[in-house]
C-alpha cells in the first residue's frame, strides 16, 4: 500500500512525543493529524474504500475527544465521503458496543446519491477493552507496550491471513473470527495465570487494613491505599468480560483482503 494513502490521527498535547512514537514504526514521512482533521478530510476524500483502526479511550459518550465523537457523528462523516463505496472500521476502545446497532448498511437514495456500506467491528461490547503487555520488533527495535489484543490479532491476520470459514477466500469476516477467537483464548490464559495471585493480594490488603485499624498513621494509610489499589486492579482483570461483535456482517463476507 502506498504510504500517501495512509493517514494517522492522534490527539494529545505533546505532539513531539506522539510523532517520535509513530517514527518508531515506520521510516516513511507520516504527518500525524488530530481527530478533528479526519472530518475535514472525509469531505474531500476521493477514495472508494476506507479501512480504519481506532484505539484509545471510549465510554457512553463515544470516542474520547474534545468534543467526544459519537456514533452518529462518525458514521455521518464516513457516509459523507463523496466517492466512498465501502468502509471497514475496527474499534478497539472501551465500550465499543456504543457504536453497534446503527444504520451502517447501504440504503437507496434519491437523485443517484451514494450511500456506502460501512462495517463496524468492535473488540468489545459494553465493557472495558482488555489490553495486555506485548513486544513487537519495530523500526527502532523491540518495543513493549500494553496492546489491545483484538486489534493486535487483527493486524497479525492481515500479515498472515487465515481462511477461517473455509470458503477459499480471505475476507473481512475471517479477520473478525480469527481475532475474536485468538484474543479470547489469550485473555482466558491471562486470567488463569493471574488467579493464583488473588489470595496473596487479598491477604496483603487485609494485613494493611488491620495495621491501619490498630495504629492509623500516614504511612499505614499509604500502605493500605496501595494494597487496595493492587487488589482492586487485579479483581477488575479477573472479572471484566470482553466479547467482540460485528455490524453489517453480510458485506464483510465478500470483501477480500
Amino acid at each position: 500500500m502506498d504510504i500517501k494513502n495512509i493517514d494517522v490521527y492522534v490527539d494529545g498535547a505533546d505532539r513531539v512525543s506522539i510523532e517520535n512514537f509513530i517514527k518508531s514504526g515506520t521510516t516513511s514521512n507520516v504527518t500525524v493529524k488530530r481527530s478533528v482533521d479526519f472530518f475535514a478530510d472525509q469531505k474531500a476524500n476521493t477514495h472508494e474504500n476506507l479501512v480504519m483502526f481506532i484505539t484509545g479511550h471510549g465510554g457512553l459518550a463515544g470516542l474520547d475527544a474534545a468534543p467526544p465523537i459519537t456514533p452518529h457523528v462518525l458514521l455521518t462523516s464516513i457516509k459523507s465521503s463523496p466517492q466512498l463505496q465501502r468502509a471497514i472500521v475496527y474499534l478497539g476502545q472501551c465500550y465499543a458496543g456504543i457504536f453497534n446497532y446503527i444504520g451502517a448498511g447501504s440504503k437507496p437514495l434519491v437523485n443517484g446519491a451514494n450511500d456506502p456500506q460501512v462495517i463496524f467491528i468492535g473488540a468489545t461490547n459494553l465493557h472495558e477493552s482488555l489490553s495486555h503487555p506485548t513486544s513487537e520488533t519495530l523500526v527502532t527495535g523491540p518495543q513493549n507496550w500494553p496492546a489491545n489484543l483484538f486489534l493486535l490479532f487483527v493486524f497479525k491476520w492481515f500479515l498472515n491471513p487465515v481462511d477461517v470459514d473455509g470458503d477459499g477466500k480471505h475476507t473481512v469476516i475471517d479477520s473478525y473470527k480469527f481475532a475474536g477467537a485468538i484474543s479470547n483464548l489469550a485473555n482466558k490464559q491471562v486470567k488463569v495465570n493471574a488467579f493464583p495471585q488473588t489470595h496473596d493480594l487479598q491477604k496483603k490488603w487485609e494485613s494493611a487494613k488491620d495495621a491501619h485499624d490498630h495504629n492509623a498513621t500516614p504511612t499505614t494509610l499509604a500502605n493500605l491505599e496501595a494494597a487496595f489499589t493492587l487488589y482492586q486492579k487485579h479483581l477488575e482483570l479477573m472479572y471484566v468480560h470482553q466479547e467482540c461483535w460485528i455490524l453489517n456482517a453480510i458485506p464483510s463476507q465478500q470483501i477480500e483482503r
